[in-house]
């Protein structure tokens, strides 16, 4: 079987503002634990599948980069077996956390992509954001990755604040570019349920209805322009630099969760270990299983596809007369046997249309 690999690492330096990941702060007497009970799952997870071939890894947060690289070593000793030649390998980090030593150890462990938790270049912004880190930091953790010849390096961006406008979002764009990057994921901030920004009753400071298309349409024509297409909603890939973890995801391909909430999902059944850290410490292996109905997997299989230039196939929309009108009203092309949304960020308005 083939099938993309996630590990969850929770652990932060601090949590930031808007957040709602299973991350935790102030943890750090846990790690070495935590490390162990994931290796104990991990084992379990490749063994319990025959001929498994793993086509890509994705190590999450979380902070990855808070843990000190000899702790990665038994995790990549455990996989090498089952990664592919080709495989894509990644691994977020953060700006302050991330040191040449660290990715020169990672990389001979495997790691061949990188993404970097830098979400703004202003210090306001950053302020805002409740991130950690300073410019100076991004810039040394850039020069770092390219020092160990990290090929592939992702950059995340946040609109959406209240300090965001066009001349400011300009700024930023032109910075990451700057930086030689292929690949930017940006993001409209979202004040989701379990983030501090929530319960602190911020939601309206993401104006997360007002501004999202129109402030996300500017974004996608500044990069646009420097040469990245828009493959999914919030991602933009130079020279066809995709994540393809991200993509076998959006493709509903087999993936294998591994970590406290880390989900999976196999064919029709979706697992989920526990979320809370002291509990999946006690005992990796417990999870909980949900069987997809065939119905399930088409509607989750109908958003998925329309978030991303790759689009549906043809033959996955049952309501024609509906197909018909997006159609002629050009909400959606079609090319190949695949429906493609003409204007991405209206993908799940647009599925929910053929849904209902």
């Amino acid at each position: 079987m083939h099938a993309s690999l996630y590990l969850h690492i929770p652990f932060c330096d601090s949590k930031c503002g808007y957040c709602a990941f299973n991350s935790l702060a102030n943890k750090n007497h846990l790690k070495t634990a935590y490390m162990q009970a994931l290796h104990s799952q991990l084992l379990f997870k490749l063994q319990s599948f025959e001929n498994l071939k793993i086509t890509s890894l994705y190590i999450g947060g979380g902070t990855p980069s808070v843990l000190k690289a000899e702790l990665y070593e038994p995790i990549f000793n455990a996989i090498t077996p089952y990664l592919q030649s080709h495989a894509e390998v990644s691994i977020e980090a953060n700006p302050n956390s991330l040191n040449y030593e660290w990715i020169c150890t990672l990389k001979d462990f495997g790691v061949n992509r990188v993404s970097l938790g830098v979400q703004s270049f202003f210090p306001q912004k950053l302020q805002f954001l409740e991130r950690n880190h300073q410019n100076s930091s991004t810039f040394e953790a850039i020069n770092s990755l390219k020092r160990a010849n990290i090929q592939k390096i992702s950059i995340d961006l946040i609109y959406g604040t209240p300090l965001c406008n066009e001349t400011l979002l300009q700024k930023e764009v032109q910075e990451a570019v700057s930086l030689g990057t292929s690949h930017i994921s940006a993001y409209h901030l979202s004040i989701d349920e379990g983030s501090a920004f929530f319960k602190q009753k911020k939601k309206e400071l993401s104006g997360e209805f007002a501004g999202f298309a129109s402030m996300g349409h500017f974004v996608k024509t500044l990069l646009e322009k420097e040469g990245f297409l828009q493959y999914e909603i919030s991602n933009f890939a130079k020279n066809s630099h995709f994540s393809y973890h991200n993509l076998s995801y959006w493709e509903q391909k087999p993936y294998i969760g591994v970590g406290a909430g880390a989900v999976g999902c196999i064919h029709n059944q979706r697992f989920y270990p526990q979320t809370k850290l002291e509990n999946y410490i006690q005992n990796p292996l417990k999870e909980e299983i949900e069987n997809l109905s065939e119905e399930d997997l088409e509607l989750e299989g109908l958003f998925l596809g329309l978030r991303t230039s790759f689009g549906v196939s043809l033959d996955k929309i049952k309501n024609t007369k509906k197909l018909q009108i997006l159609l002629k009203e050009k909400k959606v092309k079609e090319e190949e046997g695949k429906i493609i949304a003409n204007d991405l960020f209206l993908g799940d308005e647009i599925a929910l249309f053929l849904s209902e």
